[in-house]
């Protein structure tokens, strides 16, 4: 929420009332520091932060700033960049000669200003000095028509736009030339009630620059949301990142938290909530690389990458079953070290604590079956036994288990707990089952884990 206040050189403060306004807070705190950054601005005349409300100068917000930080923010998606970057050189390359002519023509505002100019030596300046006259013209249209840039989250054409009828964050905006009186009581545009403001072109600043874009709305103080954020902000897989990160991240993030996702390819925001109990699942991991399962019994020109299915679960304490047994089943490769963390993680899902000893004496069982027995044998036993928990036939897994225990000479004790009760005790035969015959069960796997 945004307020009016007469308070010396603020006249504007905004609260983390939800996600959109949090995430204007971010980006106009990185707003302001670039301009402290670059002599602009006193830091003292630009915000104050108050706990969970940030109070600001709002005469430092100019057209001509926020493209110049627009510049610097995605300097990788802006092209003239990259021009300047190649023609500092006294002399270039052949392959970066290419690279001008391509950027040169790489978007319609590029097209325009450049008029079909092909790099020289000698028209060098001219392609200098035509950046330096329309720099702020490509940076505005870079930015408000790039797919990673204003319009992945907000409606292209409401860029420094005054408050409008309908909100200008993607799948918030409304047509209201063509909707809006459908959306109005009676017919009533009028009535139709919004929320729009201008510090809603803040939030692209706010979220991680990856293809499926991250911002942790972790809005308990401002400091905590730049603090969780500073986690993402730079990474190419945020997903990665934070869950992969949260054993060292206590300090950032300790409690339930919503997670905002924005994905390129989607016209909407998706909403994730990270809760305290499945935080501490995944602080417990120990092996998140586990988690990387690239699955390729179907396509291994195209394989499966199923760690967001995994995390997915694991965020709704849903258990990983489906997801060991289609692993176990595969003859081609071998995915044992993902299968036991997966057994792990699984284990944290169900819960209890004398789990995780009887899945030690099932490990153990089962490397005293691969002492005993030859190779093809327990080859043959471990096919059954995959059958048999794949199809959910309990009673006959236990009477395989019961003859390869008669087979070996060797007791399997923690069989007792699936004979009690099997669906719960399940991890158990997921651990005996993958150390059965694998003598790299401890070890990363081999191509599929890449």
């Amino acid at each position: 929420m945004k307020n009016i206040i007469n308070e010396g050189k603020f006249d504007y403060s905004i609260e983390t009332s939800d996600w959109r306004y949090s995430a204007s807070i971010v980006g106009l705190i990185k707003y302001f520091k670039f301009l402290h950054r670059k002599g602009i601005e006193e830091k003292d005349n630009l915000y104050k932060i108050y706990d969970d409300v940030l109070k600001y100068n709002s005469k430092s917000i100019t057209e001509e700033n926020y493209l110049l930080f627009v510049e610097e923010f995605f300097s990788k998606e802006m092209h003239h960049i990259t021009l300047e970057s190649i023609l500092s050189n006294d002399e270039i390359t052949e392959e970066q000669e290419k690279i001008v002519n391509e950027k040169l023509k790489a978007n319609s505002v590029m097209k325009s200003i450049f008029n079909k100019i092909k790099y020289t030596e000698d028209n060098k300046s001219i392609i200098l000095e035509l950046i330096n006259k329309n720099r702020l013209e490509i940076i505005r249209k870079t930015y408000e028509k790039g797919l990673k840039l204003y319009k992945k989250f907000n409606n292209e054409n409401s860029l420094f736009s005054e408050e409008g009828k309908s909100c200008r964050i993607l799948n918030y905006y409304i047509d209201m030339a063509k909707k809006g009186k459908s959306l109005g009581y009676f017919w009533d545009s009028n009535s139709f009630v919004y929320e729009d403001d201008e510090v809603f072109d803040f939030i692209p600043f706010a979220f991680s620059k990856s293809y499926e874009a991250f911002f942790i709305n972790n809005n308990y103080s401002i400091k905590e949301l730049l603090k969780s954020n500073s986690l993402i902000e730079n990474s190419d897989n945020p997903r990665d990142t934070l869950f992969g990160e949260l054993k060292n991240s206590s300090e950032y993030i300790d409690f339930d938290v919503e997670v905002i996702i924005k994905n390129q390819s989607d016209a909407y925001y998706k909403t994730l909530f990270l809760r305290k109990d499945t935080i501490k699942i995944l602080r417990e991991i120990e092996n998140y690389k586990g988690i990387k399962v690239v699955y390729k019994d179907k396509n291994p020109k195209s394989p499966d990458y199923l760690e967001k299915d995994i995390i997915d679960c694991i965020l709704n304490k849903v258990r990983l079953d489906s997801i060991i047994e289609m692993l176990l089943k595969s003859s081609k490769y071998n995915y044992s070290y993902n299968i036991k963390t997966l057994i792990e993680i699984n284990k944290l899902i169900y819960g209890g604590d004398i789990m995780n000893q009887n899945m030690k004496g099932a490990f153990a069982a089962a490397k005293s079956v691969n002492k005993a027995l030859e190779a093809n044998k327990i080859n043959s036993y471990k096919q059954k036994l995959i059958s048999s928990i794949t199809f959910k036939d309990y009673d006959r897994f236990c009477e395989i288990l019961l003859q390869l225990s008669s087979y070996s000479g060797i007791v399997f004790k923690f069989a007792y707990n699936l004979f009690d009760d099997f669906e719960e005790n399940k991890n158990l035969a997921y651990t005996f089952i993958n150390a059965l015959g694998n003598k790299d069960v401890d070890k990363e796997g081999g191509e599929n884990n890449e």
